[in-house]
């Protein structure tokens, strides 16, 4: 696909049909996007004033069926060093995995597909998915939302979570923080900096 010169301090998906992977690797630039999968998929790129768009044409249902037979796969490296304004995605089918990626803000809509995050760092995270699991693990999240309709969210942070003020609904799952099981809803009083909410509608939450 296209190479980019200059700085890129932020990243905007929109993608109808993908499976989207985000690695870190030695370096503080952009390192590639590759693309596999059919050619009527593939998604457009521009550069324009610090911010990378990356798009892809709409398609039908009948389509997107056949996108989980073909699964078309978009990949994204940057260099682990490189440190984002912003970063949002919008997926409307395909899961997302990412991993040592940093961002000021993080925002993230998956419609239909599931959510890996590891080794990653981000100042404030907004995540939801309308059918998905959500899991993180051993990142830095000061400020976390998460809202998910369907599907579970398991969560591990970085941080002793006695720092975070925490709040969690689950209305048809229960909660579990740390080693102790609670019912529908929990909340702890951490710092007023740091906070955790996640709301699940149907499925399990799990922090440690």
């Amino acid at each position: 696909m296209e190479s980019f010169s200059g700085e890129i301090k932020s990243v905007k998906m929109d993608l109808n049909a993908c499976q989207v992977s985000f690695t870190a690797c030695e370096g503080s630039s952009l390192t590639g996007i590759e693309y596999e999968g059919p050619k009527d998929l593939t998604p457009e790129t521009s550069f324009a004033d610090g911010t990378l768009t990356i798009t892809q044409n709409s398609v039908s249902g009948i389509r997107k069926g056949i996108m989980a037979i073909s699964k078309p796969k978009l990949m994204v490296t940057i260099g682990k060093d490189m440190l984002l304004n912003n970063l949002d995605v919008h997926i409307a089918a395909g899961d997302i995995s990412m991993s040592g990626i940093s961002a000021d803000l993080f925002s993230e809509i998956v419609d239909a597909g599931n959510i890996s995050i590891s080794d990653s760092n981000f100042l404030k995270a907004e995540i939801g998915t309308k059918a998905g699991n959500i899991n993180i693990s051993n990142t830095n999240l000061n400020m976390v939302v998460i809202d998910a309709k369907v599907g579970s969210v398991k969560l591990d942070a970085i941080e002793d979570l006695d720092q975070y003020t925490i709040e969690c609904r689950a209305k048809t799952g229960d909660i579990r923080i740390g080693e102790e099981r609670h019912g529908k809803e929990y909340t702890s009083k951490g710092n007023d900096i740091d906070y955790i909410k996640i709301t699940v509608d149907a499925g399990s939450i799990e922090i440690d």
